[in-house]
């Protein structure tokens, strides 16, 4: 009954109100393959490129956010996200506990409120319940010499329909494997079995709508996404950046696993260096700070327990150190009253939700804010145009209107068209680069809906053959004639 509370508990830190500018695209991803029976192999919402060979990694999560959404609107889906990283919670506490026979129930409790900036409620979000997954049956085999380990290869067959990340994931695998060949973690006898898993872990990823495709894009992404785009797409940044605040996440991580290494705490060489070199990853990309996290919980409960048990029992019981234990705690029944007042609040209405993102989300201070008005001026206006919006507000205008077919969505900066990245069409066309006007032509672009500030939005309307219909102080809307 304790653990049950605990994880209760971890749930309703974990619920959090979806601010991923990406959302809407995936709501609607989903939702075609439940109503078309089919695995969609092409762009589906753009009129650039609607027979573009894209390969939908996350296509089955797709279908739980859809399905969910079905079920109780935005609510049901941030529970559904809440529940997964939940679970991923629970497999490293108990992946914890086989390490270090003790868990730190407490700091399990404050871990989550990490998780959400980290995972998010967002789609990657099941890229951290498959490698806690991946992680508990590795220290279950080597602790236990569990025959659960064979159950590795299907948890990256299921990864592999539920987000692109587990390229990312049978990587970590191969380091965790060889870290523990390194450090003599696993008997020779054993090391067969490992060699086994791993390469039919490679082989089930294969079992997948694209088959060898899904490879293919993901390694395409991952390059184009690092090289040329890190600028671009602040997922890819090093997390230590200016776009971010993934710098404070760093000298966190970085002081700890320093004091880690100071302290020389026993029995935890292994897990200390696997969370030091993903750290190290994680200042090259942000995107392996998921296997950062991962390995940080249960170095990080070992550290609080080794630190009480250091620590004088005098000192433990002193008021210095027990009331503001006492009232920093106090503060986390606050934060889940806050979880529930903002999710009730922001779901009641999508011109809540506008607000909500307006005042309250992350992504504000990176991208153009979602101007909602504007949204439903196009909407029932404007609704069989071909559309150039705001990167960011495609999403959003797909979550009002699945019809919608728009010039750029979110993932197109993985569309490679003659050897480069959609993206910078984009970036040139609403910044006005040299032949924009023919651009637009080609395109056949009917109707502009971007932010005032724009070079595109300067140049037409004082151009000839173009008429703004709308503008307010976050959205103008210009036509062709």
């Amino acid at each position: 009954m304790f653990l049950f509370f605990i994880f209760a508990v971890i749930f309703a830190l974990s619920l959090q109100v979806i601010t991923d500018t990406d959302f809407g695209w995936h709501l609607r991803v989903g939702q075609y393959i439940v109503e078309s029976k089919k695995i969609p192999k092409t762009d589906l919402f753009s009129f650039t490129n609607p027979n573009y060979p894209y390969v939908y990694h996350s296509w089955a999560g797709e279908v739980l956010i859809f399905v969910s959404y079905e079920l109780f609107g935005l609510t049901a889906v941030s529970i559904m996200f809440s529940l997964v990283s939940t679970a991923a919670l629970f497999f490293l506490y108990r992946t914890t506990f086989l390490i270090y026979g003790k868990v730190s129930h407490l700091g399990f409790v404050w871990v989550a409120l990490l998780a959400h900036p980290i995972a998010g409620v967002r789609v990657r979000t099941f890229g951290l319940l498959f490698l806690s997954i991946i992680y508990f049956l590795f220290i279950k085999f080597e602790k236990q010499d569990s025959k659960l380990i064979w159950l590795t290869p299907l948890i990256f067959l299921i990864w592999a329909n539920f987000h692109g990340s587990f390229i990312l994931g049978i990587l970590t695998l191969g380091i965790l494997y060889l870290f523990s060949l390194i450090h003599k973690k696993i008997r020779p006898q054993k090391i067969k079995t490992l060699v086994i898993v791993f390469l039919l872990s490679l082989v089930s990823t294969l079992i997948n709508p694209y088959t060898f495709r899904a490879w293919q894009q993901a390694i395409s992404m991952s390059y184009n996404s690092y090289v040329k785009l890190s600028g671009v797409n602040i997922d890819w940044l090093p997390l230590i950046n200016f776009e971010t605040s993934g710098w404070m996440l760093a000298i966190l991580v970085g002081g700890f696993i320093f004091t880690l290494f100071r302290l020389k705490m026993k029995n935890g060489t292994f897990q200390q260096n696997l969370l030091a070199t993903f750290f190290i990853f994680s200042l090259v990309s942000s995107r392996f700070v998921v296997a950062l996290f991962v390995f940080l919980v249960p170095v990080a409960g070992k550290f609080l327990l080794e630190i009480k048990k250091r620590l004088n029992k005098n000192i433990l019981k002193s008021p210095a150190l027990v009331i503001p234990l006492v009232l920093v705690n106090l503060l986390l029944p606050l934060v889940i009253l806050k979880n529930i007042m903002e999710i009730r609040s922001a779901y009641a209405s999508f011109f809540n939700y506008n607000l909500f993102l307006l005042e309250r989300s992350p992504n504000r201070l990176s991208y153009a804010d979602w101007p909602y008005n504007a949204s439903l001026f196009v909407e029932n206006n404007l609704i069989d145009k071909n559309i150039l919006c705001e990167a960011n507000w495609s999403g959003y205008l797909l979550l009002l209107n699945k019809d919608f077919k728009v010039f750029y969505w979110g993932a197109m900066d993985n569309f490679i068209i003659d050897g480069q990245s959609f993206v910078f069409d984009y970036l040139n066309l609403i910044s006005a680069n040299g032949d924009f006007e023919e651009k637009l032509k080609s395109y056949n672009v009917e109707a502009v809906f971007l932010p005032p500030h724009y070079p595109l939005v300067q140049k037409l309307q004082n151009t000839f053959g173009w008429e703004k219909l709308y503008e307010d102080s976050q959205a103008v809307v210009l036509v062709k004639n």
